[in-house]
């Protein structure tokens, strides 16, 4: 079976990475902050292994702020797009699915956050809907 790489960067080109292998399943966050971050209603988003994940130009030029306690937020400085982050506590590469290129393979699973949703925003869709985070299966 042929291995897939999926690329990503942002919006000026300066930051490229590739992903060998699949993402998580997409789930779409209606935070106040991701929708801050976006200027959306959501933001979609999925994870993968450390080991698919390699940068390709760009990694050096990331800037970051620490928006909470282990919360980092990173952007490329020339355009502001967010970019991959390595969350520490869970081993995985938090990824920004807008920003990937062509089809990651994967659809949407459900939302979260839905209890902080934009009042203007209706969610129309099938998929599960959590108040917060997703609970922990198993």
């Amino acid at each position: 079976m042929e291995k897939s790489t999926t690329t990503g960067g942002c919006l000026c080109g300066d930051v490229k990475y590739e992903i060998d292998g699949s993402i998580s399943p997409i789930w779409l966050c209606h935070c106040s902050k991701c929708r801050r971050r976006t200027g959306s209603a959501f933001h979609a988003s999925a994870v993968c292994s450390p080991d698919l994940f390699r940068w390709v130009s760009g990694e050096d030029s990331i800037q970051e702020y620490e928006d909470t306690p282990g919360y980092k937020v990173r952007f490329c400085p020339r355009c502001g797009s967010p970019v991959p982050s390595y969350l520490e506590q869970f081993g995985l590469v938090f990824l920004h699915v807008g920003a990937l290129d062509g089809d990651p393979g994967r659809q949407i699973d459900h939302h979260i956050f839905v209890g902080s949703k934009a009042p203007w925003f209706a969610i129309t869709d099938g998929h599960p809907q959590y108040h917060e985070h997703k609970p922990r299966q198993g």
